[in-house]
């Protein structure tokens, strides 16, 4: 699924493969190695959805949806009792919320 969505990705940017891993100064072929199935780490995974604007839970194939899903990111915060051993209540997810939204608008999500 991953090389799937690559060339998808590549496609809709008219770029070649070998054009983004000179881009991202990964070594030649390194992308097409993932043709046969090989995840890659969760580094490059990260560097490769950034480039594309894109969720690595998209590119790994475990969504349709390229963006980050707002209402789920809601929904996990609200019902999350704790963090590290320490409650929290309402002002903390408060907190993690805005500091999440801010940190994804600033990334341009």
């Amino acid at each position: 699924m991953f090389y799937e969505r690559l060339q998808l990705l590549a496609s809709e940017a008219n770029k070649s493969i070998n054009q983004i891993e000179r881009e991202l100064n990964y070594p030649r072929n390194a992308l097409n190695a993932y043709k046969q199935g090989t995840i890659p780490s969760a580094k490059r995974t990260a560097e490769i959805a950034k480039y594309f604007n894109v969720t690595t839970d998209y590119l790994l194939g475990n969504t349709t949806s390229r963006e980050y899903d707002s209402e789920r990111l809601d929904k996990s915060i609200e019902n999350s009792k704790s963090f590290d051993g320490s409650p929290l209540d309402d002002d903390d997810k408060e907190i993690i919320h805005n500091l999440i939204k801010d940190y994804l608008e600033s990334k341009g999500k």
